[in-house]
């Protein structure tokens, strides 16, 4: 049986038209990893409306219901549907992160591939929590920040310092946040959200160190000097104008570091200039 260019199932898989092929279709490319091809020559093609966008309402960031206060089901449903757009959202980044860079050791696209799945993972067990209160991924507005994001970003090394080690090591900031908010309720799911939360914080730190490998591999292949890293990792940041949510209070430096970063890193990064900006 002639096998299949993993590039073209990534890219079904980017443009599924619904959550369920979307998941499916990742869970299929994982399972069969090692029997597709690396065609590294065939065309790179623009992602150019996200999986979401058939069935969401696309909103401002500020306007999309976060579950402030966890008293009724409806307040833990939006508090459920944003993290699972996250996690949702994940998807594509990893995919994309496979897809669109080419000429990487095989370990690249197995990494980026194996983080996908886990997003997947991670998606259903919130999905399924949010069909237990009687709602569903898309019954409420998202935003567009990652996925923006991902298709401004289109060079190796920014996007490994902005996407795995920027924005998604901000969810290892989040989740203490996350779990005390949800500890501190009386929902019926509570226990139930905190055995998600504490398992995507265990993945997610491995998902960041895999951005913490790359990165380093690029600054190898680019021969920046292990010292120059630091400060290239913030400058790229400051390029892309990335900066923390509101409601990221402190890092999670025992996550960071287990990840990955460095004590330098971490002192680079508390500077203001990453403050929230507050996007409308």
């Amino acid at each position: 049986m002639e096998s299949k260019n993993l590039f073209l199932e990534i890219f079904s898989a980017l443009n599924a038209r619904n959550a369920q092929e979307k998941c499916q279709r990742v869970q299929e490319i994982w399972k069969s990893f090692k029997h597709f091809t690396l065609d590294y020559d065939s065309e790179i093609l623009p992602l150019d409306i996200p999986t979401f966008a058939h069935f969401c309402q696309i909103v401002p960031p500020k306007k999309v219901p976060q579950g402030k206060y966890l008293k009724t089901d409806l307040n833990v449903a939006h508090l459920l549907h944003s993290i699972a757009h996250i996690e949702f959202s994940a998807i594509d980044l990893a995919l994309d992160c496979a897809y669109r860079f080419r000429g990487l050791p095989t370990h690249y696209y197995q990494d980026w591939l194996e983080v996908a799945q886990e997003e997947v993972k991670h998606f259903l067990a919130l999905e399924n929590l949010l069909r237990s209160l009687g709602f569903k991924y898309g019954d409420f507005g998202v935003h567009t920040l990652l996925f923006d994001t991902m298709k401004n970003c289109n060079i190796l090394l920014d996007r490994i310092a902005l996407i795995p080690r920027g924005m998604e090591a901000v969810g290892l900031d989040v989740n203490p946040f996350l779990c005390a908010k949800v500890s501190s309720s009386t929902h019926k799911i509570k226990n139930e959200l905190l055995r998600v939360l504490e398992m995507i914080l265990n993945d997610e730190i491995h998902h960041v160190s895999k951005g913490n490998v790359w990165f380093n591999y690029v600054c190898n292949k680019e021969e920046i000097p292990q010292k120059a890293r630091p400060s290239t990792y913030v400058e790229i940041l400051k390029r892309y104008n990335f900066s923390f949510p509101k409601a990221n209070a402190q890092f999670n430096a025992q996550a960071r570091l287990q990840a990955g970063f460095t004590q330098e890193e971490l002192m680079l990064l508390q500077n203001a200039a990453f403050a929230s900006k507050n996007p409308k």
